[in-house]
């Protein structure tokens, strides 16, 4: 596909779950690709770090989201199974919210929406009393108040590993992969696009900008006043008995709350994991950037965490924080995903701003980007992402 005016046929800027995945998948189909990011990945500067991320099959978000989480649930098998890695542990998840619903606008009544598209899709889910999660999970303090629905066939994802699988196998394709180095402009024409770092300059055909919370530096102005970056903390509590919060015992559990205020994620734990339980909550509300964020977690922060929504919610967790991080996501208005193409040009695909919800999607989405980059379509439907 290139000739010899290009540097390569794609140019990935950004190289997280996104852009490890489009790289991956794009090389994987025949194209050249070259992948810059201006830290060495899989790092813990952007979204996606922090060991593990859920997934689930029946996203309540929305159906649009369901045949890219299944099929990137047998690209995680696959992709597993070529670096000799497990990727995927199977733990099942619940999900739980107030028996009204809540007030949220973010997530409503997830229980219900989840159930809607488990039934849509065939999808195995059972809606439960707070009182038959208690008797199954003995940790999981739901009040009466409270129902849950729980999906046998979601888990976690070793989020770090799978990033790093995917620049493994694309490098072993052939894939040019360029760290510690920062993209400062993209240009482009007719022909291509002119990508100039703090270290050269490349020109490709096509160039996928997967930067994340950064996007603001590479994005046309339009998508550009869409997002926003918020700082998520993450935490690492000890356990009193940490073989119950193992993957072959616990599930994944998401309180939806009242509120986004009362969101709650509990992660069990997989083999070869941090030998405590990660435990995050959510915001929206206070806004930042990747230049300025406070990337430090106080221990007032770390007891505030576990005053307000643990020790309420969640028994057999200490109070001892064993290890603490931050993430930040890179939110659209509506919390749905940003895919498209730059206003300024149709050679230049926007890819990364996936609202906190998008790890789990993102190796179908890469295989998704790279189809339509290689030969003008995609065997999944895009179009929900675009145009907005």
């Amino acid at each position: 596909m290139s000739s010899g005016s290009f540097d390569a046929d794609l140019i990935v800027i950004g190289l997280g779950a996104m852009g490890a995945s489009v790289t991956y998948q794009a090389q994987a189909l025949g194209l050249s690709v070259l992948g810059i990011d201006r830290y060495e990945p899989p790092h813990e500067f952007g979204s996606s770090h922090a060991e593990t991320r859920i997934t689930r099959l029946a996203v309540g978000e929305g159906p649009q989201y369901l045949p890219f989480v299944a099929r990137s649930h047998e690209l995680w098998q696959s992709i597993g199974e070529a670096v000799g890695e497990v990727l995927f542990h199977q733990s099942g998840g619940y999900v739980i919210t107030n028996s009204d619903g809540g007030k949220d606008d973010r997530w409503h009544d997830f229980v219900t929406a989840t159930d809607d598209v488990a039934k849509l899709a065939g999808i195995p889910y059972t809606t439960l009393t707070a009182a038959e999660v208690r008797a199954a999970h003995p940790q999981l303090k739901l009040t009466d108040t409270m129902r849950a629905g729980h999906e046998p066939t979601g888990g976690v994802i070793m989020c770090e590993q799978a990033v790093a699988a995917q620049l493994t196998l694309a490098k072993q394709r052939g894939a040019m992969i360029r760290v510690n180095e920062t993209v400062t402009a993209t240009a482009a024409d007719d022909e291509g696009v002119v990508v100039e770092t703090n270290r050269g300059r490349y020109r490709a055909q096509h160039v996928v900008v997967a930067t994340g919370a950064w996007i603001h530096d590479l994005a046309a102005p339009l998508h550009g006043e869409q997002l926003s970056v918020t700082r998520q903390a993450v935490f690492w509590f000890e356990a009193e008995d940490l073989d119950a919060f193992r993957t072959d015992r616990m599930p994944f559990a998401i309180w939806t709350g009242e509120t986004i205020d009362d969101y709650v994620g509990l992660f069990p734990v997989p083999p070869g994991g941090t030998n405590a339980v990660k435990i995050l909550g959510e915001q929206f509300s206070t806004t930042t950037n990747p230049y300025d964020v406070n990337r430090e977690i106080s221990d007032a922060e770390v007891a505030d965490f576990y005053e307000t929504h643990i020790a309420p919610q969640i028994g057999g967790i200490t109070p001892n924080c064993v290890k603490r991080a931050v993430c930040l996501y890179t939110n659209t208005l509506d919390d749905h995903f940003l895919i498209d193409a730059d206003p300024r040009s149709s050679r230049i695909m926007v890819m990364s701003p996936c609202s906190g919800h998008g790890f789990k999607h993102s190796p179908a989405l890469g295989e998704a980007v790279a189809q339509k980059i290689a030969t003008g379509a995609s065997n999944l439907d895009l179009s929900p992402f675009q145009n907005r």
